[in-house]
């Protein structure tokens, strides 16, 4: 074991010669070697220490050059960072939406029914009434309709239907049916039917609207 004297020193030396050149180290260590050869300067011989152990001490630690502690440098200067960024040209899939009602974006762009029948290839009675009974479901949100109602449309264009009634009867006896009764309001014989288009009525009644 060293001396604690020693070890300071050992460990001063080394921290002022590791920032240096190799040339500038060699140049320190040729002028310390000079500088305490007793040889050269016999008044260092007075100075005397007492004896060291019988094991006696090692070889002194080779001071490294500069090139040498590099290594060790390098990786007190890394420090763990952030992770690397993600690579901008990978395409992330998109996110599939959900897929909008079926029957209900064809109809509500329409401003008003009657340009929804222009723009349709509707050309008999039945179904020009699939397509209004669709307008006031679709478009106006009723949950249910009468035939009333299908005439009131109608006659708000300036246009007549012929029996919606029978036009109802006859898109609820259609295979598949386009139509679907919920129930009816009213006493007795002065009830009403109410109507409500199914997916099938939707589904033909888009067939009418023109591309």
């Amino acid at each position: 074991m060293y001396p604690d004297g020693e070890i300071n020193a050992l460990n001063n030396v080394y921290e002022a010669l590791k920032c240096l050149d190799s040339a500038q180290i060699k140049r320190i260590l040729d002028w310390v070697k000079d500088k305490f050869d007793p040889d050269k300067h016999p008044d260092l011989r007075a100075v005397e220490k007492e004896a060291a152990p019988a094991s006696g001490p090692g070889p002194l630690p080779e001071v490294p050059t500069l090139e040498a502690a590099e290594p060790a440098l390098e990786k007190i200067k890394k420090k763990p960072g952030r992770p690397p960024a993600k690579d901008k040209s990978v395409i992330e899939k998109p996110v599939p939406q959900p897929a909008a009602t079926p029957g209900t974006t064809d109809f509500i762009k329409y401003d008003n029914f009657e340009e929804l029948l222009l723009f349709s290839k509707a050309d008999t009675n039945t179904a020009k009434v699939l397509l209004a009974a669709v307008y006031l479901q679709e478009k106006k949100n009723l949950k249910e309709f009468g035939s009333y109602d299908i005439s009131t449309l109608f006659k708000s264009i300036g246009e007549e239907v012929n029996q919606p009634s029978s036009s109802l009867n006859n898109l609820m006896k259609k295979n598949p049916p386009l139509m679907l009764q919920t129930g009816t309001h009213g006493p007795g014989l002065k009830s009403r039917r109410k109507f409500r288009v199914n997916e099938e009525g939707l589904r033909i009644a888009r067939n009418y609207i023109k591309e």
